[in-house]
């Protein structure tokens, strides 16, 4: 009867696919049957593999993302100072001139701001930190800081009278034993190594999860900066760029660098453009290691995802033996049997992956929402474990998989058209 059967069913291809019918049956878990050992091996060793990448490239993207989110808020996409400053702060200031600002708005930024910055000293009683002064103007957008603002409220810009007030981080504000509304003193050195004492007013407490930022940047009126150097309107620590979703910062600047070129030779005013990583050169080269580590983690894992489907279907061969020939003896073509086999390692992939993904997927959309697992910012400079929901991503990273797995597992079951009818009846 089974004969008769594949026979019709080889006339009528166009109605059933034998091979895959087989190999359904062969999958299902009809009366409660268990799957044999190695099965369950393999599933198991597919969705762990697939949870570690999906979570790996998930923390990765999501480490870069927040980094890039906070560092260009809190800073810009780009920076331009004088050359000596390197996009960051330095006794070298650059002129406020409406010729390097035509020289920016020639790229369509999305917004450009200037600023001035001093560094210094806030002290307590009992307790002193070095911190930098960020003055910006009335056109400067807070909404970086209000959506991380913790307490209080944002200082007065552009107002008149001029308002001392300040925005600190909490993490300075803790080790100042300071709270909102309380005089903080300060203490700079000018140009001509003198010391300069100032009083602020607390206006708000910020707090971003990242080191870099909280504990030294402070945000008041420029104003107050430029007091600090002799209330020259004419000259600004820089211009900070803020670029639209998708455009190169580094093509960018490059442009901008060429158009400042051009301006030094013909009026003399020195200017450069600073991208985030070559202000940053060590947070992006961290970064650029956890690209390395990540498609580390992601091959080894399908490696051994692989290498136990491998060893599992080459049992399962090994097992049904007494069935490909009598499948052969009935006039099964080899190609038939391979077939047979790659369909059957397409459920126990499929099995795998797709329990593998939605478990991976749930642990990163609960850690995105609830931020369960913290961080030492010290050491990772974010406080909670960061992810990213790159769904294009992992769709991509899904079909890749079952693809390559796929490729793979046609090796053992050629395997299975090797096996001789006559050897496999002479032993039953």
């Amino acid at each position: 009867m089974l004969c008769l059967w594949i026979r019709c069913d080889r006339w009528n291809f166009g109605i059933v696919n034998t091979e895959f019918y087989i190999a359904k049956r062969l999958s299902d878990r009809a009366g409660g049957a268990r799957p044999g050992i190695m099965e369950r091996v393999a599933t198991i060793a597919t969705a762990v593999s697939m949870v570690v990448i999906i979570v790996t490239l998930s923390v990765v993207t999501g480490f870069k993302r927040d980094l890039q989110e906070i560092l260009s808020g809190a800073m810009a996409d780009i920076v331009v100072t004088a050359p000596q400053s390197k996009g960051m702060v330095s006794a070298v200031c650059l002129e406020h001139s409406p010729l390097v600002e035509e020289i920016i708005y020639n790229q369509n930024p999305l917004r450009v701001s200037p600023y001035m910055a001093k560094e210094g000293v806030i002290k307590s009683d009992d307790n002193i930190a070095g911190v930098l002064l960020k003055g910006v103007d009335q056109e400067y957008d807070t909404s970086f800081f209000e959506r991380h603002l913790m307490a209080g409220t944002m200082p007065r810009l552009g107002t008149e009278p001029r308002s001392k007030d300040i925005l600190l981080s909490e993490r300075v504000a803790r080790e100042m034993d300071v709270k909102v509304g309380d005089r903080v003193e300060m203490v700079f050195i000018d140009n001509n190594s003198g010391i300069l004492r100032d009083r602020f007013t607390l206006s708000g407490i910020y707090s971003t999860g990242v080191d870099v930022i909280d504990k030294t940047l402070m945000l008041t009126d420029i104003r107050n900066v430029m007091r600090l150097y002799d209330g020259d309107n004419d000259l600004i620590t820089g211009y900070e760029v803020w670029l639209a979703e998708g455009v190169n910062s580094e093509v960018v600047a490059e442009r901008v660098n060429e158009g400042l070129v051009e301006l030094y030779f013909n009026e003399g005013i020195d200017g450069e453009a600073f991208t985030l990583s070559s202000i940053f050169p060590i947070i992006y080269g961290w970064l650029a290691t956890h690209n390395v580590n990540a498609v580390t983690i992601v091959i080894i894992m399908i490696i051994v995802a692989l290498l136990n489907m491998i060893t599992a279907l080459l049992i399962i061969v090994l097992e049904r033996q007494r069935m490909i020939g009598e499948l052969r003896a009935l006039g099964c073509r080899r190609g038939f049997v391979v077939r047979m086999f790659v369909y059957r390692a397409l459920f126990i992939i499929g099995r795998g992956v797709m329990s593998g993904t939605i478990i991976g997927i749930c642990l990163c959309l609960v850690q995105h929402h609830f931020a369960l697992l913290p961080l030492p910012a010290e050491g990772y400079m974010i406080s909670s474990v960061p992810t990213a929901l790159c769904w294009g991503w992992w769709a991509l990273l899904v079909i890749a998989t079952v693809v390559i797995a796929l490729a793979v597992m046609i090796l053992p079951a050629m395997l299975s058209a090797r096996i001789s009818p006559s050897e496999t009846m002479r032993y039953e």
